[in-house]
């Protein structure tokens, strides 16, 4: 996979704290194959990109990457894998992590890694990947977004 076109998508609830989120980094690094070079963003629900635990899980982090809050409306308008009737109900999506990363991989993106949740239940991650076309232009443009850069 080239380097930097995976979008990390984040579903966080507020006990999630840095070490429930580092697991959950190695596991779906693990599960797909890919590296923090693969990473192109981060993606969390509007509103959530102040939260603490993911805050401190990035000031851990040796690497900078922008993080993206994706509106609600745009999290309803993704076709997820995973289906939380709680979720649902809330934010118009299934899976707030998978929706997020879609969203912000752009259109035609596809998972690369469904769904994952932390042992605590505290923190769901998702992987998405760029439509091809857009995967070598993200490649190329060294993927630049008026995003917030933190590190990871």
């Amino acid at each position: 996979m080239r380097p930097q076109t995976v979008v990390l998508g984040l579903g966080l609830r507020a006990c999630a704290e840095p070490a429930q989120l580092q697991a959950l980094w190695l596991r779906a690094a693990a599960l797909a194959g890919i590296t923090h070079a693969s990473l192109a963003a981060i993606a969390v629900l509007q509103g959530k990109e102040q939260h603490p635990g993911l805050r401190a899980w990035l000031a851990q982090s040796a690497r900078a990457l922008p993080l993206h809050p994706i509106a609600p409306a745009l999290l309803a308008q993704q076709a997820v894998a995973s289906h939380s009737p709680r979720l649902q109900a809330r934010y118009g999506t299934g899976c707030v992590a998978e929706a997020a990363a879609l969203a912000a991989a752009g259109p035609g993106a596809h998972l690369l890694l469904a769904r994952l949740l932390a042992d605590d239940a505290s923190a769901t991650l998702a992987l998405a990947i760029p439509a091809p076309e857009l995967q070598a232009k993200t490649a190329s443009n060294a993927y630049q977004t008026s995003a917030s850069s933190y590190q990871i």
